[in-house]
């Protein structure tokens, strides 16, 4: 089978290079090195010209004007002309074994849209943070189960993923219209279109966290929360009902998405505008009950009571999480 790895860039010239040489350095050769670069205004040009004069397999697109995150995504996956395709962020990279190791688990389950694995988190200087390794067993699982896995978020370590390009195509590559949970939406379509994914309970990449100093990921939360009620909407909830399962697990999710985010109603970094038009597209996501209520506490400076029960349950979660991860190796995890 032949692999093509779909790297999207913009302004990340500092990585790049280590990005595309743990590509070129696998075990087994890929077929393609595709990187889109989104109107770089680093030296990203510098780097992908001299890289591409020694690595015959680099190919580059410079995207004549700027397209945004998704569309120039989009855009290189859909250039690949390999059987699997891995979609590599241009600051994350790859171990020497990631290629041979996940298309082997394509090859061995043909219903799997696409494999992954456990990652080595790191820091903008490349220190080791935390493992991020999944609590399920390496294996298959079926689309329906992962439908069901769906309705809890996404359902990965990080997103360094080989894909099966017939799954891709036959959702039509990534449909999301927002730059939050596109990733989400397109593990919730492959779901719904018939394919499961593999799993395998081993590091095999390495993905940069960033320090969010300026707090911009907090400050596109109403774009987060639409986004994420857009993958209930037009995924899930139509997923789910073409198989009659009903909709009372959806709504319960629904709910629980939107108490989690109401806590961003009592942040000082948005206006009482912003806030109100948060607390909007949060009622959007669910208007039940709990949620309103949460919702009101928050405009009326009571946030600290579903702050209180928001932290008793992250400390008995963590300790649930932590009793289990002792277990795994009882558990029969194989490799």
């Amino acid at each position: 089978m032949k692999v093509s790895i779909c790297i999207p860039t913009y302004n990340q010239a500092l990585y790049l290079e280590q990005t595309i040489r743990s590509c070129a350095d696998q075990t087994i050769s890929p077929f393609e090195i595709i990187v889109s670069d989104d109107c770089s205004t680093d030296n990203t040009k510098d780097i992908l010209s001299r890289l591409g004069d020694e690595i015959p397999i680099l190919k580059i697109i410079h995207q004549p004007v700027n397209l945004g995150m998704v569309p120039n995504t989009d855009s290189v996956l859909r250039k690949a002309k390999g059987d699997y395709i891995i979609k590599l962020d241009s600051d994350d990279y790859l171990a020497p074994n990631y290629l041979a190791k996940l298309s082997n688990l394509l090859d061995k389950y043909p219903k799997a849209g696409y494999a992954h694995a456990a990652v080595q988190e790191i820091d903008e200087k490349g220190q080791n943070r935390k493992k991020r390794v999944l609590m399920r067993n390496t294996g298959f699982i079926t689309s329906e189960t992962a439908l069901q896995e769906a309705l809890q978020g996404y359902k990965v370590s990080a997103n360094i993923i080989m894909f099966r390009k017939s799954a891709l195509e036959k959702v039509g590559f990534i449909n999301a219209k927002t730059n939050f949970a596109e990733d989400f939406y397109l593990s919730a379509e492959l779901a719904s279109a018939g394919f499961g994914n593999v799993y395998l309970n081993e590091v095999l990449s390495f993905y940069r966290v960033w320090t969010d100093a300026g707090q911009v990921r907090q400050r596109r939360k109403l774009a987060e929360i639409e986004a994420l009620r857009r993958v209930f909407e037009e995924v899930l909830e139509p997923a789910f009902k073409a198989r009659n399962w009903g909709g009372g697990r959806i709504n319960k999710f629904r709910a629980s998405f939107a108490t989690r985010h109401a806590n961003s109603l009592g942040w000082d970094i948005y206006t009482p505008y912003e806030k109100e038009e948060i607390a909007k597209e949060i009622l959007k996501l669910s208007s039940n009950f709990k949620v309103k209520s949460y919702v009101w506490l928050y405009q009326n400076g009571l946030g600290g009571i579903p702050g209180t029960i928001s932290s008793m349950k992250s400390i008995l979660k963590g300790l649930v999480k932590k009793i289990a991860f002792s277990l795994i190796p009882k558990w029969g995890i194989s490799k």
